[in-house]
């Protein structure tokens, strides 16, 4: 039987009893996200058959990090939202869920709900959901239904937004502009705060490099929820007033 994940186990280097289980454990998850409408991602993300000695060898960290490579690898390494190039850290590297897994549990796990987006455009996202219109018990909506925001496996990029990027030896920032009232959405909701907040961190190079220092720990379980909201606070503290005091 065919599923939605099987583009993503072909690529996999796994010998196949240790692929098997792979596809075996997602297809599960799946249907537990689907038929019971609860949040599997950080139940995965817990797996480990370490231990189990009749089962090959393979933990959720490593799923999700294989899914991570294959999906940023179908963005061409750039982020789904701001398309900066994404460092080839996994912190760097978070797994969006575009329809927000906390308002939609059921889709915690479909591929087509899955994107990459650089650390800076997660934590502003974060778990806003831009289609408060869509049933949470409802089938994965389509196109038609996706109309109101940006969503990078409906939409085409290049239909919705326009951007450049400019870089010196010190200096570098992203401009975007809206094509479509999609693209002006994004452009509110996200995009001019992580330009401006760029902008203004190219003038504050320790501070830069210390934002990015939390990021990387944060992101490995470091400090939890109360690490994010410092980050996201004094990011728009920085895009508010120009300066962190």
């Amino acid at each position: 039987m065919n599923t939605q994940f099987d583009e993503f186990l072909v690529q996999l280097s796994f010998r196949e009893p240790k692929k098997s289980l792979v596809r075996k454990l997602l297809v599960a998850f799946n249907e537990k996200a689907t038929l019971k409408k609860v949040d599997v991602w950080v139940e995965l993300y817990s797996i480990n058959t370490t231990n189990k000695g009749y089962l090959p060898k393979v933990t959720g960290v490593e799923i999700i990090s294989k899914l991570r490579e294959y999906l940023a690898n179908k963005q061409n390494n750039r982020c789904c939202y701001c398309q900066r190039y994404l460092f080839n850290i996994a912190y760097a590297r978070p797994v969006e869920h575009i329809l927000p897994r906390s308002h939609y549990p059921r889709f915690s796990l479909m591929l087509k709900n899955l994107a990459i987006a650089c650390y800076d455009c997660n934590l502003k996202k974060s778990n806003i959901n831009w289609w408060p219109e869509i049933n949470p018990d409802a089938d994965y909506p389509d196109a038609s239904q996706l109309v109101k925001a940006f969503h990078y496996n409906q939409h085409s990029y290049d239909d919705h937004i326009y951007w450049i990027r400019y870089a010196t030896n010190n200096f570098s920032f992203s401009a975007y502009g809206g094509l479509s009232d999609v693209g002006k959405k994004l452009y509110i909701d996200l995009l001019h705060d992580i330009s401006k907040s760029e902008i203004l961190l190219c003038n504050e190079g320790e501070l830069k490099k210390s934002l990015a220092e939390m990021k990387k720990m944060n992101e490995s379980g470091v400090g939890g929820e109360n690490v994010k909201d410092f980050i996201l606070s004094l990011q728009k503290n920085i895009i508010e007033h120009g300066s962190v005091s």
